[in-house]
């Protein structure tokens, strides 16, 4: 697609450098490995994801096992009317709870996980093992373990036409809610586990934070006793009477 046609004074293509060239619509991404590295880590990458989801199938499998023989075997399920409560007011109440605690949990975890990986690609150590040890409190987890077992007994607690119904919505309700806790938990550690930040110095890892900060805060202290020394002095000449 041609913008314009070519000039005849070099004047006027110097104040319209579009002039007399074609307009570029579509831009090819620039790699900087060859194709077959490309390949080589897509089938890394996807051989990792395969391998992470198959984490919450345990879960999944038991949670479906135990609704067949602890619930479903025995007949133990709400009635109609409270089934109209479970679905228009109890599950949708705990989702949206749930998503909106997850939804905050994710952000927070995500946020420090791009923060290390700045400071391990600018090689800023002190952030980094600030946030290196740093983990989601345990009654973060308690809470949504508690939102993910009450939506989780809500679901089972239906009437099911058949066996095969009630598996697939338990089952797939447990997979998906275990899902966010590994995903959660997993970018809280980026360190190690499946999913982790490369190119870490290796000193990095050994370093006793808790050593580190107490050094670290010892340092930052005696500059500051400094500092308000010199504004103690400044200020006493300051209010000093004159002779």
């Amino acid at each position: 697609m041609v913008i314009c046609s070519q000039t005849e004074e070099s004047k006027s293509s110097f104040n319209n450098p579009t002039k007399g060239h074609v307009m570029q619509l579509f831009r090819k991404k620039f790699h900087q490995k060859t194709l077959k590295e490309r390949v080589q880590q897509s089938l890394k990458t996807f051989g990792k994801c395969l391998l992470f989801l198959s984490f919450p199938l345990p879960v999944s499998a038991a949670a479906g096992i135990f609704w067949y023989y602890a619930m479903f075997k025995r007949g133990i399920c709400f009635n109609e009317r409270m089934e109209v409560i479970l679905t228009a007011a109890w599950i949708p109440i705990f989702g949206i709870l749930y998503g909106l605690l997850a939804a905050v949990i994710f952000g927070t975890v995500w946020n420090e996980y791009k923060a290390m990986r700045t400071s391990v690609k600018e090689y800023n150590i002190d952030t980094f093992l600030t946030l290196r040890d740093e983990e989601m409190s345990p009654l973060v987890h308690t809470m949504m373990l508690v939102f993910s077992a009450a939506i989780l007994v809500s679901f089972m607690s239906l009437k099911y036409a058949d066996c095969r119904s009630g598996m697939i919505v338990i089952t797939s309700t447990a997979y998906l809610l275990s899902l966010i806790f590994i995903v959660i938990k997993e970018i809280d550690d980026p360190c190690g586990g499946l999913w982790y930040i490369k190119h870490i110095p290796e000193d990095w890892l050994k370093i006793d934070v808790k050593r580190w900060r107490k050094d670290h805060h010892d340092e930052c202290r005696k500059k500051y006793e400094v500092r308000i020394t010199k504004i103690l002095e400044v200020t006493e000449t300051a209010v000093a009477p004159k002779k």
